[in-house]
């Protein structure tokens, strides 16, 4: 038997009563930037991109109608007297609504001592007179939606989301955590059903006025899907409602891998005319194994300490694919510190027989692997040395294991040539 999720909410309430949901759940594909909505209304319930309405069949009648219902009112008003409220503030206007800007949700109030254009989502709206025209008006809209409704697809930015991605390091295990936060960023509460997350370019974040979390929770939960090469995942038959300018989180599928190699790694560019010591820079790399697909993505690194995390850097992953063995860099180690001698060349030009020397200390109480890649100003070819072999035409790596608390020299010969 399939578990239904529950959905645990904390909000923070607007001080203004909101818009009732639609009357039925909207069949959504939610992109990073915008989605891609299905119903079948007279009205849609969110705006249109523009130039993004596509009918689904073949023969229908004119859609003239294709504002949102929720501000119906403000377009049946236009050109007449009306009063505007600010939902929290004390705060009030009087005079002809001259004009509504769909793509800024901004109104234009006048009368003749101003004119000014103010945001319809932070004012009630109330009208002041009774005429024949709105009358007529709304006569005509309800002739309208007595009409056969038709089922459309269209693009609205008023529905997004944006991944919440983390690499959670415990001891020898790493957990691969995804969450998915929906954003509605109209006035009314969106309720949808039997609908996917699409994994597409994310633009820039939005900010709200307003902003609610709710956390939806369960253990009965789909794969991420590659399909089509897109990446989606199914929300489901359950309704999710979303209030009006809020986020909404939900769980996405999360697994655990085992950490199989842990090394602190070093790169450096050399030349024949360095002197002196050569700090080397260590960073924490830790190396495991996907078990299941998951999204690409940026993803923030913690370690856990009991019950604290511990921010490390952040990683981004092109290909998060079942089997995919993955390397990220934590953070800068605080373990193993060392430098980089040159020890002898025969010329400061090429070709160049050099002798270097490399000086690891280890300052924790376990073993530390370590690796060491030198890129040189030339083709490199290892002549003398442990643990030292060629990567490339032009560089090396030096690595091996290091005991707890102790210091470790390795001295090789290398010839270079242009």
């Amino acid at each position: 038997m399939n578990k239904q999720p529950v959905y645990f909410c904390l909000s923070i309430l607007l001080g203004a009563t909101t818009h009732n949901a639609f009357a039925s759940p909207l069949n959504a594909v939610i992109g990073l930037d915008n989605s891609q909505i299905v119903e079948t209304s007279k009205q849609l319930s969110l705006h249109p991109n523009s130039g993004s309405l596509l009918p689904l069949q073949d023969n229908f009648a004119p859609i003239t109608h294709l504002e949102n219902d929720v501000n119906a009112n403000w377009f049946d008003l236009i050109n007449q007297k009306v009063r505007v409220e600010h939902k929290q503030r004390e705060l009030n206007y009087t005079g002809t609504l001259a004009k509504i800007e769909q793509n800024t949700r901004s109104f234009v109030l006048s009368n003749k001592e101003f004119s000014m254009t103010l945001p319809m989502d932070d004012f009630y709206l109330i009208p002041l007179e009774n005429s024949n025209s709105v009358d007529t008006k709304t006569k005509d809209k309800t002739d309208t939606n007595k009409a056969t409704p038709y089922k459309v697809s269209y693009q609205t930015n008023e529905l997004s989301w944006t991944p919440q991605l983390s690499l959670i390091f415990d001891g020898d295990n790493v957990s691969i955590s995804q969450q998915a936060l929906i954003h509605n960023n109209s006035s009314s509460t969106i309720e949808i059903q039997n609908s996917l997350l699409h994994y597409s370019r994310s633009s820039a974040p939005r900010l709200y006025k307003a902003e609610r979390s709710s956390l939806a929770m369960s253990t009965d939960r789909a794969d991420v899907n590659y399909q089509d090469n897109e990446v989606s995942y199914s929300l489901g038959g359950a309704i999710l409602s979303i209030a009006p300018y809020s986020n909404t989180l939900i769980p996405l599928p999360s697994s655990k891998s085992t950490i199989d190699k842990q090394t602190q790694k070093a790169k450096l560019y050399t030349y024949g005319s360095n002197s002196g010591k050569i700090s080397l820079n260590f960073y924490n790399n830790v190396s495991f194994s996907l078990r299941k697909n998951g999204l690409p993505g940026e993803y923030k690194t913690f370690w856990k300490r009991g019950d604290l995390l511990i921010p490390g850097n952040t990683m981004h992953l092109d290909t998060n694919r079942e089997g995919r063995s993955v390397s990220v860099m934590t953070n800068k180690s605080q373990d193993i510190t060392g430098y980089l001698t040159l020890v002898s060349a025969s010329s400061q030009k090429l070709p160049s027989t050099q002798v270097w020397k490399a000086t690891i200390e280890n300052h924790s109480n376990t073993p530390q692997q370590y690796s060491i890649e030198q890129s040189t100003n030339g083709v490199v070819e290892v002549l003398e040395g442990s643990d030292v072999v060629p990567i490339n035409a032009n560089s090396l790596i030096i690595s091996g294991e290091i005991k707890a608390n102790s210091q470790k020299t390795i001295t090789y010969k290398v010839d270079v040539k242009n």
